[in-house]
């Protein structure tokens, strides 16, 4: 399975919020294109990872449904 979509910036682990009531947080698990050359990308939830959704490529970068959100991480000191 390939860890990244070229120049479309996306990865395994990017975390995106949904941008409706419910505002769901979901992680990039893998990507596929299906037989009719469509980018697929799967997600699971954050917060119930038995959650699972298989979306358009394109409908995960439609910014009036998603946001990327940044992951910080801590350094240790």
């Amino acid at each position: 399975m390939p860890q990244s979509i070229a120049g479309f910036g996306l990865r395994v682990g990017q975390r995106f919020q949904e941008m409706r009531k419910a505002a769901r947080q979901w992680e990039v698990e893998s990507f596929f294109t299906d037989s009719r050359a469509v980018a697929h990308v799967c997600l699971r939830d954050i917060l119930d990872p038995s959650r699972r959704v298989t979306l358009a490529r394109s409908a995960l970068m439609d910014r009036s449904r998603f946001r990327p959100l940044e992951v910080r991480l801590r350094r240790s000191m």
